[in-house]
């Protein structure tokens, strides 16, 4: 590795590589070159993008790089979550949960556990038995790869500026926020499609009338209570939507000290609290780029419908990226997650 090589990895943060091999494949479509070479001409000779590009690539590659720039590649997915945090309230979670990775399996159980003193040990006098205990292992939760991808669009401008990395990086990783607390923290079961969201199963607790502080007590007692009630609530944090974390701030002001996760995607007046130690993720090792000038896409971001046989069909708006001179680049990751016990409480309607 050369010093300048050393020197430009240590500035640079795993997730940047992510979005400099997103832009490297976006100007490969235009330019009609290899996504490497595209690389090279916009980043230089950067060992760890050409890495993350080749390992991107829809089709098997050849691995031949330096052991330094290999273990910043490993990192690339992890990190790029990580880096969205500011924007979503799901890495923030995934951020001080348990993470594990694929790796190739096609599904990883997790174990759960109760938690109970009773199974810590027991004082005894010299001479007598030790008590021995089993320990209460619940059937935790199967973690099944899941596909989450994102489409977003590039006018031929934008594509052959200098700034589409910036641009890339905003997109991709506004759309991947989205997408990631919308159906984290939903009520859906697993689908076969989306993973379940955490709060499937979960019976909402009744808010405390009144509003103000003394409202906020009382919901955050009872949230509480119930994470306590399942031998939980040691370090908790509070998902709510921005109109409840602007409140908290007013209300409860600097002394309340519990993390605060807000998200656009949670419906105001919807308060969440969870034990992030009770929360696993996976996910796969690099994500798949591909991109197209030549499709005719359904402009939707809510549900998307098949072009033709829909209701209506065909679907609208549908463009053509060829006529609008666009182009369209999708990341495809491979990710899950669940809770591993029901460390989770929520609360919709709150007076706050």
């Amino acid at each position: 590795m050369t010093a300048r090589a050393d020197v430009e990895s240590s500035r640079r943060r795993p997730a940047d590589y992510l979005y400099r091999a997103a832009s490297a494949h976006i100007r490969a479509r235009i330019t009609h070159k290899l996504p490497e070479r595209c690389g090279k001409e916009m980043f230089g000779d950067d060992a760890v993008t050409n890495l993350v590009i080749q390992r991107a690539a829809s089709s098997a590659a050849t691995i031949g790089s330096p052991s330094w720039a290999g273990a910043l590649a490993e990192q690339v997915v992890d990190d790029s979550v990580m880096a969205i945090a500011t924007l979503s309230a799901a890495a923030g979670l995934i951020q001080r949960g348990l993470r594990v990775e694929f790796a190739g399996h096609a599904s990883i159980k997790i174990p759960g556990r109760l938690l109970d003193a009773n199974d810590a040990g027991k004082w005894v006098a010299e001479g007598q038995p030790i008590p021995v205990r089993a320990q209460r292992i619940t059937s935790g939760v199967i973690l099944q790869p899941r596909k989450l991808c994102v489409i977003t669009t590039y006018s031929r401008e934008m594509t052959e500026s200098s700034n589409i990395e910036a641009v890339s990086r905003a997109l991709i990783s506004e759309a991947s926020a989205l997408a990631l607390d919308k159906s984290l923290f939903g009520t859906q079961a697993d689908d076969g499609a989306q993973p379940g969201g955490i709060l499937n199963g979960v019976s909402a607790q009744t808010p405390t009338a009144g509003g103000g502080l003394a409202a906020l007590n009382g919901d955050m007692k009872l949230l509480t209570a119930a994470l306590v009630a399942a031998g939980a609530g040691a370090n908790p944090v509070l998902v709510v939507n921005p109109v409840q974390a602007m409140s908290l701030k007013l209300v409860a002001g600097p002394k309340f000290d519990v993390p605060i996760l807000q998200s656009s995607s949670v419906a105001a007046g919807t308060a969440i609290l969870v034990e992030p130690s009770s929360f696993v993720s996976a996910f796969g090792p690099v994500p798949e780029f591909e991109a197209s000038t030549h499709v005719a896409l359904h402009f939707e971001d809510t549900a998307p419908a098949d072009i033709t046989g829909g209701t209506p069909s065909p679907a609208v708006p549908v463009r053509s990226a060829f006529q609008s001179d666009v182009l369209a680049l999708k990341m495809r990751l491979t990710a899950s997650f669940g809770m591993r016990a029901p460390h989770v409480a929520y609360l919709t309607g709150a007076t706050w």
